[in-house]
């Protein structure tokens, strides 16, 4: 049961990603340095930023999962691996 990411963050994100292919087309038709020099902070946080939203959407599922799982388990079993400290 994994919950993929919602469209509207999914629609934001290509947004973002032709946000940055405007800048570079406008970049190659002017002064690619001046623009660059603007634009440059903000593709480094798009870069770090678009990956780094999905894979903790995917962190909080894999979570979720794990605790389902713990809550499903025997309480005998628990006790043994929390005694081993294995959770």
């Amino acid at each position: 049961m994994t919950k993929a990411p919602s469209w509207p963050s999914a629609v934001v994100a290509v947004a973002m990603i032709a946000l940055v292919g405007l800048m570079f087309y406008e970049a190659v038709n002017h002064d690619f340095a001046t623009v660059w020099a603007g634009a440059g902070t903000i593709v480094g946080v798009l870069v770090g930023a678009i990956p780094a939203y999905f894979f903790h959407q995917q962190a909080q599922t894999a979570q979720r999962q794990a605790q389902l799982a713990l809550g499903a388990m025997d309480p005998e079993q628990f006790k043994e691996l929390a005694a081993k400290k294995l959770i």
